[in-house]
C-alpha cells in the first residue's frame, strides 16, 4: 500500500510540475503513466490520469475496438481545478485478444456526452493479449508537452520511445479535421531514449481545436500504417506575443499633442481598443484601460510617455 501511495504521490508531483509551466486556465487531460500498448484481456483496467478543468466537468474513459467491436466506458465527475487519480474501469465481458483497440480519456461538460468533449488523450492500435507481454516498441509525448502556446513558425516536441529495432517517428498538427503540418520522419535506433522532432507550419491561426498526433512504426506504409498512434486534443494556440523595445517605440511612435488641462488621453483611428497601455520612457507599464479609446492621465507626473494599443499603434505624448 505504501509503495502504491508513494507512486501516486510521485506521479502527482511530476504532473503538477509539468502543468505549472503553463498558468493559463485550460481544459486538459493526460495519461501521466504510460499505458501499455499490449494489455492482457481482463475485466478491470486502471490508468493514472492527470487533468485540469476550467469548471466542474466529467472525465470519460472508454476502451473500444477489436474484431468484436468491444466497448466499455465510465464517467467520473471532477471539480474545477487540477489533480491526478487512478481511473478504474470495469467491463461486462473481457475483450477478445487482437489488435486495433483504442483507449481514450476526455474532458466533457458536466452531464454531457461525446458531443461536449473539450479535450482528450487517445491511444490507438492497442493490442489485447491472452497473457502478459513485455512491450518492446512504444512512443509517447513527454508530460511537459505544452497544450497552450502562442502561434509560431515551428513547434518542437520531446518524444520518449523504446524500440526493438530501428523505427520511425512522426508528429502531425491538425486543427479539427484539417491537416496543418507534420515533422519529417525521425529515425530512431534500437533501445530507449528521448528525441526531439520539429514541425514547420507557418504561424497557425488562433484557436482551441488543435490536436497533436504521434505516429510510431516502420515500413513503406508509414505513417498511415503504424505500430501505435497517440493523440492529444484540445490544444490551444493563442496570438503571438511581440517583443517591443524602447528603440521600437522611439522609431515607430507618432507624437500627439494634448491640452495641459486635459484629464485624459483620447486616441484616434478607432472608437475602442482592447487595451491602451501607458509606458514610461524607461519601459515600465504604469497604466492600462480596456475596451475604450481613452485613458486617464490626470494622475501622471509631468514628463514624456508612450501609449500603445492592442492593434500595435504607438504614440508619444508629454504631460505638462
Amino acid at each position: 500500500m505504501n509503495k502504491k501511495t508513494n507512486t501516486l504521490k510521485g506521479i502527482f508531483f511530476l504532473f503538477l510540475c509539468c502543468f505549472s509551466l503553463n498558468n493559463n486556465a485550460q481544459n486538459k487531460v493526460l495519461f501521466v503513466k504510460d499505458v501499455p500498448v499490449k494489455m492482457k484481456s481482463q475485466s478491470t483496467y486502471s490508468f493514472f490520469i492527470g487533468y485540469e478543468v476550467e469548471e466542474d466537468s466529467d472525465l470519460a474513459m472508454d476502451i473500444s475496438g477489436g474484431s468484436n467491436k468491444f466497448w466499455a466506458g465510465k464517467t467520473v465527475p471532477v471539480a474545477k481545478g487540477k489533480g491526478v487519480f487512478q481511473f478504474t474501469i470495469s467491463t461486462n465481458k473481457t475483450p477478445s485478444p487482437g489488435k486495433g483497440y483504442r483507449v481514450l480519456v476526455s474532458v466533457r461538460e458536466r452531464g454531457g456526452d461525446w458531443k461536449t468533449e473539450k479535450a482528450s488523450s487517445i491511444i490507438r492500435n492497442v493490442e489485447i493479449t491472452s497473457k502478459d507481454k513485455v512491450v518492446t516498441d512504444d512512443a509517447t509525448f513527454s508530460l511537459a508537452t505544452p497544450t497552450s502556446l502562442t502561434s509560431r513558425e515551428k513547434f518542437e516536441f520531446e518524444i520518449n520511445y523504446k524500440a526493438s529495432e530501428p523505427r520511425l517517428l512522426q508528429v502531425a498538427l491538425w486543427n479539427g479535421g484539417q491537416w496543418i503540418g507534420a515533422s519529417k520522419n525521425k529515425t530512431i535506433q534500437t533501445g530507449e531514449g528521448t528525441v526531439k522532432v520539429t514541425i514547420s507550419t507557418g504561424a497557425p491561426a488562433v484557436g482551441n481545436t488543435y490536436r497533436y498526433v504521434l505516429y510510431y512504426g516502420s515500413g513503406a506504409g508509414f505513417p498511415n500504417t503504424n505500430i501505435v498512434s497517440k493523440e492529444l486534443s484540445g490544444i490551444q494556440i493563442t496570438k503571438a506575443v511581440k517583443t517591443l523595445t524602447l528603440d521600437d517605440l522611439k522609431e515607430k511612435s507618432v507624437t500627439i499633442a494634448i491640452n495641459k488641462n486635459s484629464s485624459e488621453l483620447t486616441l484616434p483611428i478607432q472608437s475602442s481598443f482592447e487595451f491602451i497601455r501607458i509606458i514610461t520612457t524607461r519601459g515600465q507599464i504604469i497604466k492600462e484601460s480596456k475596451n475604450t479609446n481613452t485613458i486617464l492621465i490626470n494622475d501622471l507626473p509631468k514628463g514624456s510617455y508612450y501609449a500603445i494599443t492592442n492593434t500595435d499603434d504607438f504614440y508619444k505624448f508629454s504631460k505638462f
